[in-house]
């Protein structure tokens, strides 16, 4: 399994999550609050931004996801990492009536303070 490496900046309250090694990736901004990475060559995600952090860990609220983009392609791409090991592991995606929304599952703020 690749590392998954975590960094929190209390300053800018915003936690970084890099998935494997670092590599050359396609940012994508799903939101004011999440940015997913993605390599072009994989079509896997290799890092995660969430701004705002503290908040999300503590409150739980849902995150509106709405820019995934029109092209159907993307959005197909983007949903398959959003809801794929390891993103899954941190962020729980839907999809409904309201559109996809975003919670944040983990790490809770005390565990991303400790990293």
């Amino acid at each position: 399994m690749n590392p998954i490496r975590i960094t929190y900046d209390p300053e800018g309250d915003i936690l970084y999550v890099t998935f494997g090694r670092p590599t050359a990736a396609t940012g994508y901004q799903l939101s004011d609050q999440l940015l997913l990475r993605i390599n072009p060559q994989t079509g896997k995600a290799a890092g995660l931004t969430i701004f705002n952090y503290s908040v999300h860990a503590k409150t739980g609220q849902e995150i509106p996801v709405p820019g995934l983009g029109e092209e159907p392609k993307v959005k197909s791409r983007l949903m398959a990492a959003l809801a794929s090991p390891p993103v899954s592991h941190f962020l729980r995606v839907t999809e409904g009536e309201q559109g996809v929304r975003a919670v944040l599952l983990s790490p809770s703020l005390p565990e991303a303070i400790a990293v």
